[in-house]
Formats: structure tokens, C-alpha cells, sequence
């Protein structure tokens, strides 16, 4: 092994829930993104989901004074179209659906107004956005994450679907876990559905906490014993190879893929 901290030779301060379950799912993506520096402006999806949670966050009086329902509106739909000149700038070559994009802001009203109803009755959060930070043995570096609301001894996660899930993946289940550890909470997911013709919401406590945390666990530290075969980030994007016909990997990923694995 080449450094007692893989992680500082390679630049990488800490972990996180997503780069976790990145690596499990896809070493190349992984490779990609945290030693070659990938970054994209994401899309209306995720952009969807930024703007119910800075909404939900807002009627509540954090990061800003509290304001009304309506109000919320006009403030989410600002936010969404923010997230799209941000891309436009940071990535002008990246390529927006646009009637995915028209799609997802013609909903977005009734994401919130969902999420807002929702957490309305649960009362007023004790946290929005609380970054955690867990500790590993014998991990040089911590995984940080945040929080999207608290209430006493109970963390939830705002998921923003246009499908509703009948159980929680096992990704989403590793990232709650983090968090529950880190806070010593009960960990639930809540699932804002929208489709063309209703909304509701559904709710995922998650169990087994310790048994993902373990999972965390062996992947954090496959992850170190990864970084350490090698101090070249090129020497270790040479163990693994790209699935390109994979959703995830579109015209933008392949072409940094291009800049560094030989693909035709």
C-alpha cells in the first residue's frame, strides 16, 4: 500500500451516503466522479426534488422567514428555474429535455402543496438540513450528510417520485441509516408521489438500521483499500470499465468516459 490515507493522497476529505452507494452500484461512475472530478447540472428531476425541499423548507422559517402556501409556490417555481440557468451556465454543452423539464415545473405546485399539507401536521421541525458527520473506526475520514427534517428523535427524508415505491431500496435505506447513526434517531422516508391524476404521500420508516450501517461500513472501507493500490487515479480507473449502456450513462458522461477509458 502506498499511503496509510488513501483518501488524502487522492484528495478525497470525506465520504458521503450517495458516493457509498455509488460505489456499490457503479465503480467506473464512482471513478469518474470523486478521483476525475465528473460534474454535471443534473436535471428537472433532481431539480424537482431541490425546489420541494428548499419550499418545504422556507414555509418553515429556515433559511428565510416563514411565508405562506402561496408564497412557497412562487418561491419553488424561482428556485426550479434557477437550477436550470445554473446548469446552462456551469454546463452550456449539457442537454436539457425541455419538455421534461416543462413537465416536471407543471407539477412542482402540487409536489409542495403534497409536501406541504404533510409536514404541516406533523408540526414544526426541530432541524431542516442538519449536517451529521459519523465516524468509522479506524476510517481516516468521516461521511457527512444532511439532514431534511428532524422532529425530536425522528429524522425524515424528502423523496420527490412520480412513481409510488412499495418498499425502500436498499440505497435509500444506507442513506437514512448514516443519518439515524450520526443523530441516534428513527430514520423515515417519505415518498411525495405526483402522477398525472393524484398525490399523496407515503412514509417508510426504516429498520434494520445497524445492518445497513454495517453495509456502510464494509463499502467505506472497500473504498480506502481501493485507493490505496494505487497513488495514480489512472492506474485505478484501469481496474474497472464503464457500462455504457446503462441508463445512468448518457451523452454527457460518456464523452468525460472518453477522456479517460479507450471507448469506441
Amino acid at each position: 500500500m502506498n499511503s496509510n490515507n488513501p483518501f488524502e493522497v487522492h484528495g478525497i476529505e470525506h465520504l458521503s451516503p450517495s458516493s457509498c452507494n455509488t460505489f456499490i452500484d457503479d465503480k467506473a461512475m464512482w471513478v469518474m466522479r470523486y478521483l476525475f472530478g465528473y460534474r454535471n447540472g443534473g436535471g428537472p428531476a433532481m431539480w424537482r426534488g431541490t425546489a420541494t425541499d428548499k419550499g418545504v423548507g422556507r414555509y418553515f422559517g429556515y433559511q428565510g422567514e416563514s411565508v405562506t402556501k402561496d408564497e412557497c409556490m412562487s418561491i419553488a417555481q424561482s428556485i426550479y428555474k434557477e437550477e436550470l440557468d445554473n446548469c446552462n451556465k456551469a454546463y452550456p454543452e449539457q442537454i436539457i429535455d425541455e419538455a421534461k423539464y416543462e413537465l416536471e415545473g407543471s407539477r412542482l405546485n402540487r409536489y409542495l402543496e403534497t409536501a406541504i399539507d404533510f409536514y404541516e401536521e406533523l408540526g414544526q421541525p426541530t432541524d431542516y438540513q442538519k449536517k451529521i458527520e459519523l465516524q468509522l473506526p479506524d476510517l481516516p475520514v468521516p461521511i457527512i450528510g444532511y439532514i431534511d427534517l428532524k422532529y425530536g428523535d425522528t429524522i425524515r427524508d424528502i423523496k420527490t417520485t412520480a412513481r409510488s415505491p412499495s418498499k425502500v431500496s436498499d440505497a435509500h435505506a444506507r442513506q437514512v441509516s448514516v443519518y439515524a447513526k450520526a443523530e441516534e434517531c428513527v430514520p423515515i422516508l417519505d415518498y411525495i408521489v405526483v402522477t398525472a391524476k393524484d398525490e399523496k404521500v407515503v412514509s417508510h420508516t426504516v429498520e434494520d438500521v445497524d445492518k445497513h450501517i454495517q453495509t456502510v461500513e464494509q463499502v467505506a472501507y472497500s473504498i480506502m483499500t481501493f485507493l490505496s493500490y494505487s497513488n495514480d487515479k489512472h492506474e485505478l480507473a484501469n481496474s474497472c470499465y464503464p457500462n455504457i449502456d446503462d441508463w445512468k450513462w448518457g451523452r454527457d458522461e460518456i464523452n468525460f468516459a472518453k477522456t479517460i477509458w479507450s471507448i469506441k
